[in-house]
């Protein structure tokens, strides 16, 4: 019952530090603003993490575990068709409130990830699995004759992932509410997929 408790509770100072880190940027991300916006001492969060750096990280993993496990939902929750790929697209882009914290939580750590390499490393790696996981869906809309076939599967995988990220990346810049039409231009985009 304790290990449980300990895991809750860190997993409750990661989301005070991603919404900290999404509201007041990373540089504004200190162990007393976060003490202060829980309620608590420095000496309990040390007693969580051992310093700033684990607790960036968690925020990070907070933030991407959020996003994926909402992406891979919508993987799970769908027949492959090109149709169906749009509601996976829409859950990789800031259009709600929640996402949009999760993405500015991303872009802020991001520049992070520049200086520190165990955090790119990690990053890195669940890029390669999510990749994976899109191309296999991506080859299966190929083989169901909903995605062209002219085109190499990784190819539009990293086409997709680059042009979702810069997408988000924009989005973050525009009024919340001109955020949708930014994304449906995207998703006419998908269109150039279909086969001839």
């Amino acid at each position: 019952m304790r290990k449980v408790d300990h895991d809750s509770r860190r997993e409750e100072v990661a989301a005070v530090a991603a919404k900290l880190i999404a509201e007041q940027g990373l540089e504004n991300l200190t162990t007393r603003n976060l003490a202060k916006a829980m309620g608590c001492s420095i000496g309990v969060l040390s007693h969580y993490f051992a310093n700033k750096q684990e607790i960036v990280l968690a925020a990070f993993d907070w933030a991407d575990e959020r996003i994926d496990s909402r992406i891979q939902e919508a993987i799970r929750s769908r027949d492959a068709s090109l149709e169906t790929f749009v509601p996976i697209i829409l859950e990789g882009l800031p259009v709600t409130p929640e996402s949009d914290l999760e993405w500015k939580v991303r872009f802020n750590l991001y520049t992070y990830a520049f200086t520190e390499q165990r955090l790119r490393d990690a990053q890195r790696q669940k890029l390669l699995q999510f990749r994976s996981m899109m191309e296999a869906l991506i080859g299966t809309l190929q083989k169901n004759g909903e995605v062209r076939r002219d085109t190499d599967a990784a190819l539009i995988t990293r086409l997709a992932f680059d042009l979702v990220t810069g997408a988000a990346h924009s989005m973050l810049m525009l009024p919340f509410e001109k955020r949708q039409e930014s994304a449906e231009q995207l998703l006419g985009l998908l269109d150039q997929l279909r086969p001839s």
